[in-house]
């Protein structure tokens, strides 16, 4: 691979996240189940409360380490990966944590966040042999004030960039690419009261500023309920906004994680095999109706379990998508899945999933797996990587 883009992970430590709230998505994905339901037994419940501990000991230690730290060690991952004759790029994801954060000044964290990363990245770049260059995050409950929208904007006017033909090599480590969204924390993208969230969404089409919103149903909040969190965080906001705005057609947007494994799981029902097997009210589904719809669509895989449960085989699964893909078998418009899928590893939710095992190239290799599986061409396998893994994200990025 001559260029290498992960589209979806994050850099961040204690003090810039809520660890309460990182900690209670990692429970509400099931990811630490074992820690509350090992046997209440004595030394039997202790030892396997340590051993499931000890498993986790990666996440966890992410947190604790400077942000160059993680850098570095990030980095690493990547070489060892490329082989280090490959440009590489990633986005890192800032959180707009500011409903969440207990602090007497409410709204100061994004920005004090976005700093450390920014100046971490600036200390670190004489040594880096890889691209930083984040997305910056943004709760959209603050355009329900008089200023939401300035404050978005001048963010953006200290921080942001637009690389316009610009490569990997040559774009700024550092500079900020796009805004995150993440609607679990508290807010439907596509609310009733709509006129300053249009207003948002014409300003982001104007200076060309890609967005990443979380699409996927299992999800944390910072105080939001399950069924809260599932409403504001359905794909069908988007399918309605694009619906009744076609002056946003051209809208950048990548709904990251593609619905997640269970999202893919849920579109292929083989009992409905009257429409090909595919569950066409499924969440997974409605992003390909996206992606196949309007032109500026995107869709990661980030944090995508490669591994299996007791009915599921969640490899196989995200296969049979390429494959439908390649068959012509999604056709709800006139763009394919090959051009609108990127790659994203969502470090450092995998660190400790049994498909990572300890290293961003296992993780990495899990996918490759898949995609060689497939039954396409070879021509096929090499193009729909490449497309991932460079072409997709640089169209979404800006960049040549």
């Amino acid at each position: 691979m001559k260029e290498f883009i992960d589209s979806h992970c994050h850099i961040f430590n204690i003090v810039d996240i809520p660890l309460y709230e990182t900690i209670q998505g990692k429970v509400n994905f099931n990811t630490f189940s074992k820690l509350f339901f090992v046997p209440l037994a004595g030394g039997l419940y202790a030892a396997n409360k340590i051993k499931e501990i000890e498993k986790k000991k990666d996440f966890i230690k992410f947190f604790e380490r400077s942000l160059e730290e993680s850098i570095f060690k990030f980095e690493k991952h990547l070489l060892d990966l490329t082989g280090g004759n490959t440009d590489i790029l990633i986005t890192p994801l800032i959180m707009d944590f500011d409903y969440v954060k207990e602090d007497g000044d409410n709204f100061s964290n994004l920005k004090a966040q976005t700093e450390r990363l920014l100046n971490a990245v600036d200390k670190a770049s004489a040594k880096l042999k890889i691209k930083i260059c984040p997305f910056i995050g943004f709760d959209l409950r603050k355009l329900r004030y008089a200023d939401g929208l300035q404050q978005i904007q001048n963010l953006w006017k200290t921080y942001g960039s637009s690389p316009q033909n610009t490569t990997i090599k040559e774009i700024k480590n550092g500079s900020i690419l796009g805004i995150k969204l993440y609607p679990p924390m508290g807010f439907n993208p596509y609310p009733a009261n709509k006129e300053r969230y249009l207003e948002f969404y014409r300003w982001c089409i104007e200076k060309d500023i890609p967005i990443t919103v979380h699409c996927q149903e299992g999800s944390y909040g910072g105080g939001s309920t399950k069924k809260e969190i599932k409403n504001f965080t359905n794909p069908l906001n988007w399918l309605k906004l694009f619906s009744d705005n076609p002056d946003l057609k051209n809208l950048k947007i990548n709904f990251a994680h593609f619905g997640g494994e269970d999202g893919v799981e849920d579109m292929l029902d083989p009992l409905k095999f009257w429409v090909g097997g595919i569950d066409k009210n499924s969440w997974t589904y409605t992003i390909i109706k996206l992606l196949q719809k309007y032109p500026n669509t995107y869709s990661d895989i980030s944090g995508y379990n490669y591994g299996k449960d007791k009915l599921n085989d969640f490899s196989s699964n995200l296969r049979k998508v390429i494959e439908f893909d390649y068959k012509g078998q999604f056709t709800e418009g006139e763009f394919r899945l090959k051009d609108k899928l990127l790659w994203g590893s969502d470090v450092p939710m995998v660190l400790s999933e049994d498909s990572y095992e300890g290293h961003y190239k296992n993780y990495f290799n899990q996918f490759d797996k898949v995609v060689k599986s497939a039954s396409i061409s070879n021509l096929h396998k090499k193009e729909f990587l490449e497309n991932l893994v460079m072409n997709n994200p640089k169209e979404f990025l800006n960049l040549k």
